[in-house]
């Protein structure tokens, strides 16, 4: 079991900055609105809910159950900004077994590895949640971020034609990615 409250990790980016990873609290409320507020359009138009608006995210904030969703923040140790949130949203009843997940880097720390240290980070917590599955929903068209997911260990089970639609009213095709989180020995009778 997690200690939700006290978990932290300390990671160093390719250019030498130091981030912190931790749990968001609800006093990262204005960090986490800032951080979707100062994303451009075309970082956000993919993004599965509309982050602009600010009673939504404020709503995740009052909302915090670290059993149902598990948000990892990614914190500049220099400006104590947050500048990454990845999600780990658990599936229900005959899916509790499964989890999904979501990453987001504000664009100043993009290719740096901070988007790949999240997703390792998503998997060991899904490993000590006792998860068997994480899935990804990708735009099909996002073929940087298919490759890392793949190097990740995920695998591409289903694309969905014109299943992602965005607020403009153009769809976009989504690549479903699946990882098994058990241990190779575990699989094994």
């Amino acid at each position: 079991m997690i200690n939700y409250v006290a978990y932290r990790k300390f990671v160093t980016l390719r250019n030498g900055k130091r981030v912190m990873f931790r749990f968001l609290t609800e006093e990262d409320r204005e960090e986490l609105v800032r951080l979707f507020r100062e994303a451009p359009e075309e970082d956000i138009r993919f993004l599965k809910q509309d982050v602009r608006d600010e009673k939504l995210v404020n709503s995740w904030v009052d909302r915090i159950n670290y059993r149902r969703v598990l948000p990892l923040v990614a914190v500049d140790l220099e400006n104590n900004h947050l500048i990454a949130d990845a999600t780990l949203h658990r599936g229900k009843d005959s899916a509790k077994h499964i989890g999904e997940v979501r990453i987001f880097v504000s664009r100043p720390y993009r290719n740096l590895g901070l988007g790949s240290m999240m997703l390792d980070e998503l998997i060991n917590l899904a490993l000590k949640e006792n998860l068997q599955w994480l899935k990804a929903e990708i735009i099909a068209d996002h073929k940087k971020v298919i490759k890392a997911f793949r190097a990740k260990g995920f695998d591409i089970r289903a694309t969905l034609d014109d299943y992602f639609l965005r607020k403009d009213g153009i769809t976009h095709d989504v690549v479903l990615m699946i990882r098994s989180v058990v241990k190779r020995d575990d699989q094994e009778f």
